[in-house]
């Protein structure tokens, strides 16, 4: 028999066409067996696309659904999608503090630590498999292009008394420090508060145990932290957040500190994650514009969201 031609986007003609040829063909005892692996082989590929389809639409309309009409469909929402894109269609001072922490390219990495499944302290090693949409191990050159377009729409869209706080970690790359100066030059970076986490893990010899993360605080020219805030120092000692569904999820009183330490209305975090950012904004009586690509992280930050609004306010 000829070999038939299978066009996915029509789901059904082949299968009919494959069906009649056998019908018609001498061979057809031996052939039927043939065709129903054929038949159940297609109706597997079929669903397998389906499913991807459907999870596209679904990215889609979460992300569609909720990009236009500044604020009103931003001001309180999650929303999917591609990160740059999305804040791109905020307006120019639309948010006044934004608080984020991007994935950290950690798979693509010189070491072994995040490949054989020494993942430091989080839990179970989560980051190994990278986050449900983003494998965290891009070309080093492109993922530094992706950081810097996404602070150029950060610093358009922070009034001229806005601030970004910018979570990153510093590591040891072909044995030499990897400081992110490459994604942070140019930016007006006033200054870097150290993060001390809890511990961790180190398997090379060849330096210290790394306990800490940077902020960099990138500010406009106006910006001034809220009164009183400033007697804070630069050092601050929160343990990771340990009890979250989320890879690497921001500690809830690290966030907490950043939004009562400014006068900000509105919060924006680029990468929401599990909603943390949200939560802390709602703590502080701030409203909050949330983007995450992932819709597993969406659904997340919205119940985690929901699920705070309904605990009784001791206040």
């Amino acid at each position: 028999m000829k070999a038939l031609a299978f066009n996915i986007t029509q789901p059904l003609s082949p299968l009919i066409y494959a069906y009649s040829r056998l019908c018609l063909d001498p061979r057809r005892p031996i052939l039927h067996s043939g065709f129903l692996f054929l038949k159940k082989f297609y109706i597997e590929l079929l669903t397998m696309k389906n499913m991807l389809v459907m999870e596209q639409l679904e990215v889609l309309e979460m992300s569609t659904k909720k990009q236009n009409n500044f604020p009103k469909n931003f001001l309180n929402e999650i929303i999917c999608g591609d990160t740059v894109e999305i804040m791109k269609k905020i307006p120019n001072g639309g948010a006044d503090l934004i608080v984020t922490s991007p994935p950290y390219n950690l798979k693509n990495s010189t070491g072994n630590g995040m490949k054989d499944g020494r993942g430091g302290k989080w839990a179970n090693a989560a980051l190994q498999n990278g986050y449900t949409h983003h494998n965290d191990c891009m070309p080093h050159a492109e993922y530094v292009k992706w950081q810097r377009d996404c602070l150029n729409e950060m610093i358009r869209i922070i009034p001229d008394d806005g601030a970004i706080f910018y979570n990153h970690k510093w590591r040891v790359q072909g044995g030499l420090l990897q400081d992110r100066q490459d994604i942070v030059s140019g930016f007006p970076v006033r200054q870097i508060i150290i993060w001390k986490r809890k511990g961790g893990l180190n398997f090379n010899a060849g330096y210290f145990l790394p306990t800490y993360e940077v902020i960099y605080l990138i500010a406009k020219p106006k910006f001034k932290l809220a009164t009183k805030a400033n007697a804070y120092g630069d050092v601050w000692d929160f343990t990771q957040e340990m009890n979250n569904e989320h890879p690497a999820a921001f500690p809830a009183n690290l966030i907490d500190r950043i939004v009562s330490a400014t006068d900000a209305k509105i919060v924006l975090d680029p990468f929401m994650g599990s909603g943390t950012t949200a939560i802390s904004a709602i703590n502080f009586k701030r409203d909050y514009i949330g983007i995450d690509i992932s819709p597993e992280y969406c659904r997340m930050a919205e119940k985690r969201i929901k699920d705070h609004l309904s605990k009784p306010k001791l206040w």
